[in-house]
């Protein structure tokens, strides 16, 4: 059985954040995910985590306004570890395994000079992390979505995670997508080594039954891998929340 988790940033937009927990506990979601918040306490979301007994399974760095990431600026490593310690005390009350750091955008003139700085940062924020048994974890943003981001393809951040000893890899499938790759083949060469796995619908970002996504597959593949980590749905809605879950009516009830 596949395990999915409710982007709270993106899904129950209807309600408050601090009502979507609940919203999401009702509709059958175990797992949530989502975006920094910076409007509640850490201890208000374990607090809301406990009441609804969902498991948050992905955290998130806060990020500066209008930043991408602090991870790959040259020049900004105390920045940098004053937001990951933020964004691991996050991580660690609400019981998150992984924590996602973003790396910014960065011109290519540049790349050298960021790839050096993400290095430090990284080697740091995963020792820091481990010792609180939490994982940092990076994904690959397509060009399109987030032109200059760092980590500028899947390639890109698998070969991170193989420099890094203890980073580990979200598999976006909609990135892969807008990246021109075959999500199927992706997730045949790099799901046995990806610690999460989110999905969306290309090239709209909604449903993953709206759009070229070939849903049916996706998820017969995925089950073949016997994958045992979450399935974060990390879409907008093309229409609202509840009314465009009927792809998941097979897994649980709406």
């Amino acid at each position: 059985m596949i395990k999915y988790a409710a982007n709270l940033t993106l899904l129950f937009t209807e309600w408050p954040f601090e009502d979507r927990f609940s919203a999401a506990r009702d509709a059958g979601f175990e797992a949530v995910e989502f975006s920094f918040p910076r409007d509640m306490a850490a201890a208000e979301i374990a607090e809301k985590l406990r009441r609804t007994g969902l498991q948050q399974v992905l955290a998130t760095m806060p990020l500066q306004p209008g930043s991408k990431g602090l991870a790959a600026q040259s020049g900004k490593a105390g920045d940098f570890r004053k937001d990951f310690n933020l964004g691991l005390e996050y991580a660690v009350e609400g019981g998150s395994p992984l924590l996602h750091v973003l790396s910014g955008v960065v011109e290519q003139s540049n790349y050298a000079v960021s790839s050096g700085q993400f290095i430090d940062n990284m080697n740091w924020a995963i020792e820091e992390a481990a010792r609180y048994d939490v994982k940092v974890v990076i994904e690959a943003i397509n060009q399109i979505s987030v032109p200059g981001y760092f980590i500028r393809t899947l390639a890109g951040a698998v070969n991170w995670t193989q420099r890094l000893e203890g980073l580990g890899l979200i598999l976006d499938l909609y990135h892969a997508a807008m990246e021109r790759l075959d999500p199927l083949a992706c997730i045949d060469l790099l799901l046995p080594q990806t610690d999460h796995l989110q999905i969306a619908g290309y090239p709209g970002r909604h449903e993953p039954n709206v759009g070229n996504l070939n849903l049916p597959r996706v998820l017969d593949s995925i089950s073949a891998h016997f994958y045992t980590g979450w399935v974060g749905c990390e879409y907008q809605p093309a229409i609202g929340t509840l009314e465009g879950m009927s792809w998941l009516d097979r897994f649980f009830a709406i």
